[in-house]
């Protein structure tokens, strides 16, 4: 059986990133077992530490964490380290290595589309990691290109160590004027410019995959817009390459990146995780934070059987409890009024996966399993019965990964103190009002 490699994104926000949708398509493409799921994460340090905890293969870095992961990676590309970002990583032996492929991205959504960037004079709008990757990847190209920033300071900083003009930003409509090329970088949806200086002869690249302001009245007013999800896909293309080694199927990825539609309605939250992570806890206090109703599957399955779980696994098996449960899962509606509590095996099973699809945002709730185990009262886990050594326990956790990162919309922390709780249920609340703004 081919070992399942398992990759993520990590940023904050994370949950509407398209890189699960992007590269599960070009893992299906290329027939190559992989899992792709989202870290939502507080810093630089917590994507280190999960990249081992969860064995993870590889990783993209998405704001605000492109510059600040520098110091946790072990090596870092050349490129990459004069950029001063990276936006992928590759886990080897232990290892962090750092690449970023953003300028790549950047200079193939436009050559994609038969625009010649050599010689062209290029605005890129934003110093910040993308900004700097985008000069990078234009002046390699053979651009001319000039820099504003919001902080001239970061601007003129970002000129002398990639070699372009800079800008103050009082310049930005000047400097618009004379560009045949604006990359916006630039982390707000303002009007960088007065749209009435846009022309049919501009060419405008938005870092904003999601659509932004620029783009539209660039388009409104006749000029050549190559839409952000182009620069992404295109990036993504490059880190498809690094993790595997394989030629991106590139037109695979771009249906799916053109498939995305952001969620319409609210949906129920789940939680999964391995036992003893903390599901339940964060899920009551997620509960109460939002006047939701909250339901705890393996109460559920106690209630609808009229035994405990572990005499359920005792007298019954383990089979029979899985079709309890999955009978309690598929009975849950898609409320989003309502938090699940998962079993610590519910996600193993590739229906309930499907199920959660359809009806829920699932949460992957990390605790160090091990610590997580140690947590528990003796015999209230029917599989620490089988697997009472760190050892053991630590290679059934390993063994669940690659299902727990197939359910999973993100993975939240939850180092296991009362206050962690708390921060857990506050992490998932932000990252769902970031999905379905009230």
């Amino acid at each position: 059986m081919t070992e399942t490699a398992v990759y993520a994104v990590a940023g904050h926000p994370v949950l509407h990133s398209l890189g699960p949708g992007l590269f599960a398509a070009g893992f299906r493409a290329a027939g190559i077992a992989g899992q792709y799921t989202r870290l939502a994460v507080e810093n630089a340090a917590q994507i280190r530490r999960l990249a081992a905890a969860l064995d993870l293969a590889g990783l993209n870095i998405t704001s605000p964490f492109k510059e600040t992961i520098l110091p946790f990676l072990d090596e870092i590309d050349p490129d990459a380290r004069k950029i001063g970002a990276v936006n992928t990583v590759i886990r080897r032996d232990g290892r962090l290595i750092g690449w970023n492929t953003d300028p790549d991205g950047a200079v193939r959504a436009l050559t994609a589309r038969g625009l010649d960037v050599s010689g062209r004079s290029v605005l890129v709008l934003g110093a910040g990691g993308a900004g700097r990757a985008a000069v990078f990847g234009m002046r390699r190209a053979g651009a001319r290109v000039v820099l504003v920033n919001r902080t001239p300071e970061r601007a003129e900083s970002a000129s002398k160590e990639l070699g372009c003009a800079w800008l103050g930003p009082e310049k930005t409509a000047a400097a618009a004027a004379d560009a045949e090329i604006i990359v916006s970088c630039r982390s707000t949806d303002e009007r960088p410019f007065d749209p009435g200086l846009l022309r049919p002869d501009h060419v405008v690249l938005d870092a904003r995959y999601q659509g932004s302001r620029l783009a539209d009245e660039a388009a409104a007013r006749g000029a050549v817009v190559v839409p952000g999800r182009e620069w992404l896909l295109h990036q993504a293309a490059a880190g498809f390459t690094l993790f595997t080694g394989e030629p991106a199927p590139v037109e695979e990825m771009r249906k799916a990146a053109a498939r995305f539609q952001p969620e319409r309605r609210s949906k129920a939250i789940a939680l999964a995780g391995f036992m003893g992570a903390g599901k339940s806890a964060v899920g009551r206090i997620l509960a109460q934070r939002g006047n939701r109703r909250f339901a705890d599957v393996d109460a559920l399955v106690e209630a609808a059987a009229g035994e405990t779980v572990a005499d359920i696994f005792a007298r019954r098996g383990e089979a029979a409890f899985r079709i309890m449960e999955r009978a309690v899962i598929r009975g849950l509606d898609d409320d989003p009024e309502t938090v699940i509590a998962l079993g610590g095996g519910s996600v193993l099973d590739p229906e309930i996966r499907a199920v959660l699809k359809d009806r829920a945002m699932t949460f992957w709730v990390y605790a160090d399993p091990v610590e997580s185990a140690a947590r528990l009262a003796e015999g209230s886990r029917p599989l620490l019965e089988k697997t009472r050594s760190p050892g053991e326990i630590a290679a059934l956790f390993k063994a669940r990964v690659p299902a727990y990162a197939a359910a999973a919309d993100a993975v939240i922390v939850n180092g296991g103190q009362p206050a962690d709780l708390e921060r857990a249920a506050r992490r998932i609340e932000n990252e769902t009002r970031c999905v379905f703004p009230a």
